[in-house]
């Protein structure tokens, strides 16, 4: 009798540590096990180890140590995760103190880290988090990744480094701490305003945050020179948070007036966000802005730079929700980007990366959409089960994690996000300016309660236990005395809390319907790469993709004509034209094709560069063309058979143009260059210049590398008004042309390119 007694003892025991049941139509989640719908895949947590049976192949990891983790929440499975996100944390810390990105990537990356100490880790391993965030500042500034073009200007997300760094701070909480974040931050920001912030669009410029493998999610004509004049929501909403954050700090050192002036360049920032990328029909912000003579607003869905305008509060129209379901997600959790790209292979396009689930969670919480939170929990808690591993990414029309265009094992932003589930979403922690707030969110299944011990911060020291399951607060008790349910437990004491918290279901819950515009599995129609032939004043616009559903062509960025045929003849205007070709499909978002410049010698000049007056640099003579329009150049040919050769190797390195304007109007203005310093894809070697136009500075411009001395291209495109009359064009250098190395990196100039487009 006794030993049915201790038996039935035991399995009551383990049922309650079976608590977390989910169901969707691709997974179920029930009493520790994990088993897919749609094949054979399934896994099992037992004691302190997962079994896991995927793609026809058995594995079994077992943890290196079973001790607890600070989190528990009385699910055998749940509880494996924590501990294995824990190991691979300490995994992924490098013998000098700092983190690693991952498995396959043994060094320290600003992006990755940053966004990693943001989620979660600033207050779960303050050491690493402290030696990291200094190996990414050098003279002062934040460094800037290697990506596209040479990285940076046309990679530009490094300023998220000042989240991760901020998050740190209010851990710590000291003083000299602050200061230095300040000064950095404001180092940083003062380069970035002078070198890729557009005063007239109220927008930073520059790559998307993260997603820096152009071919997988830009248009493949989309060059580096393009994607460094673009405009990418992600990237300019961290812009904005770090902006707010300077503006504390400004206060906090007791400098007033730089915190007005910083709260100032936040609130013009959002109203450029909310000007250029928000769809008011739409209800969603738009995924990037291609920035030509004619800008686009893409109209993909980018799942961080939503869920961060969501979390920091730049959602206008009270439509937090609306943006969080302005997508149908897919089964396996929602791919970093919407619709994908045709003929491309999974990485960024048709994939979920777990780290921004963990911003999808965040945002999710704040909206208080307790659906989409929880479906993006349990589809990381099916992708760990399989993989034994918190995977970089994986496919997300399968959760294939080895078809992906690469991969890493414990990639550190990716165990972050499972932390942050964990400790700011179910236990609801927030690090504030006054404080921890703590507004946990406990899923309907988890009835067993969740127990916090021995999270340190600032010289205290936090126990928690939460009961009952739901969104609200009903009772909230520290050392024993009740508090108010927006209670902030402050820092600096130096002493003990122990919270008792008990939840229950919000009454304002309601199954409210949101439109989904498309589904994130849906597929771009090809994008056409669009060609160019002129005779005397025709020409021929033509391309090779298919669509069955047609073309619809825009001249000047107005939608002029709508087409069945791959090729259209084109007339000549007294200005230049710019055509884009579009292939169509329903309401799927869709990009332009090719932009195609119509010229003629009578609306556009070429001014060759070696006849210019030049200071720096040498004249360099070889075979070359001799052109009336633009069309004719060959990409490895310079024009002229001479041009100059490095240059912009010292500030006293200058060239100015002059230009005879027959007419008032608008112009636009280019430059043809090479830039061989590495590929395009790795390396810091992007030139910038300083543009003047009659003595006026105009804007810095940058020369991105492109893979070879051999080839030639022209910098962004820049519209210019001039007045009848005599000109000067002038490229020159100055302090804002350093590269983060402190470099000036020269290049090769064959011309300067001027058309009148009005």
């Amino acid at each position: 009798m006794k030993g049915k007694l201790f038996t039935a003892v035991l399995l009551l025991v383990a049922s309650n540590l079976l608590c977390y049941e989910y169901k969707s139509d691709a997974f179920e989640i029930n009493g520790g096990n994990v088993k897919s719908f749609t094949d054979s895949n399934s896994a099992s947590v037992s004691g302190n180890t997962l079994n896991s049976e995927y793609q026809g192949k058995k594995k079994s990891r077992t943890l290196k140590s079973a001790s607890i983790p600070s989190v528990t929440m009385n699910d055998s499975l749940l509880d494996f995760l924590t501990k294995m996100a824990v190991e691979e944390i300490s995994d992924d810390i490098t013998a000098g103190g700092f983190f690693s990105a991952g498995a396959k990537w043994p060094t320290a990356w600003t992006r990755d880290m940053s966004y990693a100490i943001d989620l979660s880790l600033a207050f779960l391993f303050p050491d690493a988090v402290e030696k990291s965030l200094a190996t990414r500042v050098a003279d002062g500034v934040i460094l800037q990744d290697t990506g596209t073009g040479g990285s940076y200007p046309v990679s530009t997300d490094r300023i998220v480094w000042g989240r991760a760094a901020y998050a740190y701070a209010l851990v710590k909480q000291d003083d000299e701490y602050f200061k230095y974040l300040y000064e950095v931050l404001s180092n940083t920001l003062k380069n970035d305003y002078a070198v890729i912030y557009d005063y007239e669009k109220k927008l930073f410029r520059g790559e998307q945050s993260f997603l820096d493998w152009r071919e997988q999610t830009y248009p493949r004509w989309m060059d580096s020179v393009y994607i460094g004049n673009s405009y990418a929501l992600g990237t300019n909403i961290v812009f904005h948070s770090v902006l707010c954050i300077t503006a504390q700090l400004a206060n906090r050192c007791g400098d007033s007036e730089s915190a007005e002036l910083w709260k100032n360049r936040a609130a013009e920032l959002r109203d450029g966000i909310i000007e250029n990328f928000w769809i008011k029909e739409k209800k969603y912000f738009g995924a990037y802005m291609i920035a030509h003579v004619y800008p686009f607003l893409y109209e993909g869905y980018e799942t961080l730079g939503e869920s961060l305008a969501v979390i920091d509060g730049l959602v206008p129209e009270n439509s937090s929700r609306n943006v969080l379901n302005a997508v149908t997600p897919g089964k396996w959790g929602m791919p970093v980007v919407a619709p994908q790209l045709a003929n491309v292979v999974p990485y960024h396009n048709d994939a979920v990366w777990p780290f921004v689930q963990g911003y999808r969670g965040l945002a999710a919480k704040k909206a208080g959409d307790v659906k989409i939170c929880e479906q993006e929990f349990a589809s990381m808690i099916y992708a760990a089960s399989m993989f034994q591993t918190f995977k970089e990414n994986y496919v997300s029309s399968s959760c294939d994690m080895y078809g992906t265009a690469t991969n890493s094992d414990r990639q550190l932003w990716s165990v972050a996000a499972w932390l942050s589930f964990v400790y700011k979403v179910v236990c609801g922690l927030d690090f504030t300016e006054n404080g921890i707030a703590v507004q946990p969110l406990v899923f309907g299944s988890l009835k067993n309660g969740i127990e916090l011990k021995g999270l340190s911060f600032n010289n205290s020291v936090l126990n928690m236990k939460i009961s009952g399951t739901g969104d609200t607060v009903d009772s909230f008790a520290v050392n024993g005395v009740k508090v108010p349910a927006d209670y902030i437990i402050p820092y600096g004491t130096a002493e003990k809390y122990n919270v008792e918290i008990i939840m229950k279901k919000s009454h304002q819950e309601t199954a409210e319907e949101y439109t989904a515009y498309f589904d994130s599995a849906d597929i771009t129609p090809q994008i056409p790469l669009t060609s160019i032939s002129v005779e005397k004043n025709k020409a021929l616009i033509s391309w090779r993709q298919k669509n069955p559903e047609g073309y619809s062509l825009y001249k000047n960025g107005v939608l002029w004509q709508n087409l069945s045929e791959r090729e259209i003849q084109v007339s000549a205007s007294p200005a230049a034209d710019i055509y884009s070709v579009f292939s169509v499909k329903g309401d799927v978002p869709v990009l332009p094709g090719t932009p195609i410049r119509f010229e003629t010698k009578k609306n556009t000049w070429f001014l060759e560069a070696e006849k210019a007056d030049v200071l720096g640099g040498v004249i360099a003579e070889e075979e070359g063309t001799a052109l009336k329009t633009s069309e004719e150049l060959e990409r490895t040919l310079c024009n002229g058979g001479s041009y100059v050769e490095k240059w912009g190797s010292s500030l006293e390195d200058k060239i100015t143009f002059t230009f005879n304007a027959k007419k008032s109007g608008l112009y636009l203005l280019d430059f043809r260059f090479q830039n061989g310093h590495g590929s395009i894809n790795t390396g810091e070697k992007c030139a910038v210049r300083t543009l003047s136009v009659d003595g006026k500075y105009v804007r810095r411009l940058p020369f991105p590398q492109l893979g070879s001395w051999t080839i030639w291209n022209f910098t962004a495109p820049v519209q210019v008004q001039l007045e009848k009359g005599v000109h000067t064009v002038t490229l020159s250098l100055d302090e804002f042309c350093y590269t983060q190395k402190y470099q000036l990196n020269y290049v090769s100039l064959d011309m300067m390119r001027i058309s009148q487009i009005k």
